[in-house]
């Protein structure tokens, strides 16, 4: 009886250990704007010392080669604009992270030492493959951090070709978003995510996603739930996403697994006429009445050639 004891009181503190190991820190504003329900983007150091600090280092954001300025050989600085100056009309003020600059496209993250996800919508052809880098750990630092827009040219990487890619603007019935592509160099000191390869995620699992909204520095949400999982190919959330988020992982909040893509989602912002300015949109009752869209998210295991490329176990 005492060794079943044991084996209880061990299995016990075994799984509060992992739901501990995935949980997220608490955002630090009481105060802040809604999304679909509270906006729970935080800033990437808010993650430091949880299991969610060394999965994010392995989430890169897209920018164009046209956009970063060689400092010298160990730095490179990136180009853009504020986030408050780059809506039209202006974000409001009162409004989070107004002041960040604006340097990303999209999204993605590794499966492999030198093979990324991404949305389909972000790399389109060979040429826009050419044209474009990928960046790690674009991101405050810490509070205050002025200079998080010059980062080590070494967390560069050039996209050299795609290696599966699907996606149809045009198509009404074909959801289909997804970008498997190589970089030009293994990545190093960061490690591929871990995915789901099989099978459907549950109905109500709760999530989370990083990535760069409209290119601003690396945030992390959690919060979120599968709510519409009917179609093979995509599930639907409440996630907090936006504009450049597009090719973001989607992880299971309980136990680390990438399950999706975030590919799609409802407007960012519209207009307070009171104030003259934008605002974040503001989503309730998890768009029961059909009058808003959820975040698409395409479920991982859908990726062509994904299985080709993983790391051996």
């Amino acid at each position: 009886m005492k060794h079943v004891l044991k084996s209880l009181l061990a299995l016990f503190f075994l799984i509060a250990i992992i739901r501990f190991s995935f949980s997220a820190p608490k955002n630090p504003s009481d105060d802040i704007k809604v999304v679909h329900g509270h906006d729970n983007r935080i800033d990437a150091f808010h993650l430091n010392g949880t299991v969610w600090e060394d999965l994010s280092r392995s989430v890169a954001m897209q920018i164009k080669n046209s956009d970063m300025v060689s400092i010298d050989e160990a730095s490179t600085k990136l180009l853009g604009s504020s986030l408050g100056e780059s809506t039209e009309p202006a974000l409001c003020s009162d409004e989070l992270f107004t002041t960040q600059i604006l340097a990303g496209r999209c999204s993605g993250f590794l499966v492999s030492d030198e093979h990324l996800v991404t949305a389909g919508h972000c790399v389109v052809s060979q040429s826009d493959c050419d044209s474009l880098s990928w960046v790690f750990d674009y991101e405050l630092k810490y509070a205050g951090d002025l200079d998080y827009t010059v980062v080590p040219s070494k967390n560069i990487y050039k996209c050299k070709e795609i290696i599966s890619q699907h996606a149809d603007p045009n198509s009404l019935s074909d959801n289909l978003d997804f970008a498997l592509i190589k970089l030009d160099r293994p990545v190093t000191n960061r490690r591929p995510l871990t995915v789901r390869l099989e099978g459907k995620v549950e109905n109500n699992t709760p999530l989370a996603v990083i990535g760069y909204p409209h290119g601003m520095p690396k945030k992390f949400a959690e919060g979120a739930r599968v709510i519409e999982n009917d179609d093979e190919v995509f599930f639907s959330a409440n996630l907090d996403t936006f504009q450049v988020n597009s090719g973001s992982p989607v992880f299971n909040f309980e136990t680390g697994v990438v399950e999706g893509i975030l590919v799609r989602g409802e407007v960012d912002y519209v207009f307070d006429a009171v104030h003259n300015c934008s605002r974040v949109n503001t989503i309730i009752n998890e768009c029961k009445d059909k009058s808003c869209h959820l975040e698409d998210v395409t479920r991982i295991s859908q990726v062509e050639k994904l299985t080709e490329v993983l790391p051996l176990h």
